[in-house]
């Protein structure tokens, strides 16, 4: 299975003359308790289409699984943020958004948006 992930730097992904990319704001220096919200901007393809992930992964960690947003905005979370994380999605604006709240030391982690390809050809978004 073949993912656009994004995190800094972005990844671009070349389709023609324009690049698919998703390009992701927010984080920094959080203390424990307090919420952060995440945003991810897709660009160069039709965002509204696609279902959007969000992964994490912690220095020296594996890349672990947050949350699915589906192209209808309904979300699945994963079991150490359930209660905690609210995603969503503005088709309109091809955004997508990772809300986490009452935040824990093992939050910490670089976190990641993606969105399946399909057969694993970035140039078919």
């Amino acid at each position: 299975i073949s993912f656009l992930l994004s995190s800094c730097p972005l990844l671009h992904v070349r389709r023609g003359h324009s690049p698919s990319q998703l390009e992701e704001t927010g984080g920094g220096l959080r203390a424990p308790g307090d919420s952060v919200q995440l945003s991810c901007r897709g660009s160069g393809f039709s965002f509204g289409t696609y279902f959007i992930w969000w992964y994490r992964q912690a220095p020296g960690g594996t890349l672990q699984w947050v949350s699915f947003t589906w192209s209808s905005g309904a979300t699945e979370y994963a079991a150490a943020v359930k209660g905690r994380a609210s995603a969503s999605r503005d088709n309109s604006q091809s955004k997508s958004f990772l809300f986490l709240r009452a935040l824990q030391p093992q939050d910490s982690a670089r976190y990641f948006c993606a969105v399946h390809t399909g057969t694993g050809n970035p140039a078919e978004l």
